[in-house]
């Protein structure tokens, strides 16, 4: 698949997810970003990244519902002496919050193909001859945390087999130092094929120009629909805005939007017949 493809489909997952405050559009587009990523990755890298993403939404919604005690519905009351902790929490600072943790596991699955789907060429290959060298920057860092995540799995692995067993924070050290003295290895060997490839000494060449196919050219005009229809239902006021205070209430869902949003699945598809 086509970067400029995957591009253009997460920019608009990501301008819906922010345009908008109304969950019920961004629960559509992250169910769309979870399939697609599933069809083009498969179910065991998508786990991978969908921990991460569970942890940080959870994050989150907890951050809210503990720091912020507004709304009627109280489902229970801490004393107001307790400091930082102390007050009511109720059923709308908890909606608050899960809205808050859907928009970021929206946007971080919306973003997620750049770095468990595609290679890291295929993302610089996208940019303009221009932006070579910040092609080159994004894409090694794009590998990073997939590198490092591969590199703690294969560490973790081979100390268990010697008989390790974690048994308190001291212990991790056994895995944390052979991962970062790995991690600081591979950044050399990466700076070392840089400067052998000689890297900033011209202009960028490249084996073969990437070109956009048939199926590529249908998730742009899938994702420019989508973009271009919620941009005018939004413009027409046909998105409903939403706000958990000060009394819980549901989304109000208009149907046109809510196609635009559909057009957002073409990928699992398309993606899908590619892998």
């Amino acid at each position: 698949m086509n970067a400029r493809a995957v591009a253009a489909w997460s920019a608009a997952c990501l301008f819906i997810t922010l345009a908008t405050s109304n969950p019920a559009y961004k629960a559509v587009v992250l169910a769309a970003a979870l399939s697609a990523l599933a069809a083009g990755a498969g179910r065991r890298n998508t786990r991978r990244v969908l921990v991460g993403v569970a942890l940080i939404a959870s994050f989150a919604i907890v951050l809210n519902f503990v720091s912020a005690h507004l709304g009627t519905t109280v489902l229970f009351a801490l004393p107001a002496t307790l400091p930082g902790v102390g007050g009511a929490y109720t059923l709308e600072a908890l909606a608050s919050g899960a809205a808050g943790g859907l928009t970021i596991a929206a946007a971080i699955l919306a973003a997620a193909p750049f770095s468990v789907i595609l290679r890291s060429h295929d993302v610089m290959d996208a940019l303009p001859s221009a932006l070579a060298r910040t092609g080159t920057a994004i894409a090694a860092s794009l590998n990073l945390v997939p590198a490092f995540a591969t590199s703690f799995s294969e560490v973790m692995e081979a100390q268990r087999l010697r008989g390790w067993r974690p048994r308190g924070p001291r212990s991790w050290a056994a895995v944390v130092v052979p991962v970062v003295l790995t991690s600081v290895e591979g950044s050399i060997q990466l700076a070392e094929s840089m400067e052998a490839r000689a890297f900033g000494s011209g202009a960028r060449t490249r084996l073969r120009p990437a070109r956009l196919s048939g199926a590529d050219w249908l998730v742009v005009a899938a994702a420019a629909a989508a973009g271009l229809g919620f941009a005018v239902a939004l413009a027409a006021g046909w998105v409903a805005d939403w706000g958990p205070y000060p009394t819980l209430s549901p989304p109000t869902v208009d149907l046109r939007p809510l196609l635009a949003c559909l057009l957002l699945f073409l990928p699992v598809l398309t993606w899908r017949s590619r892998a």
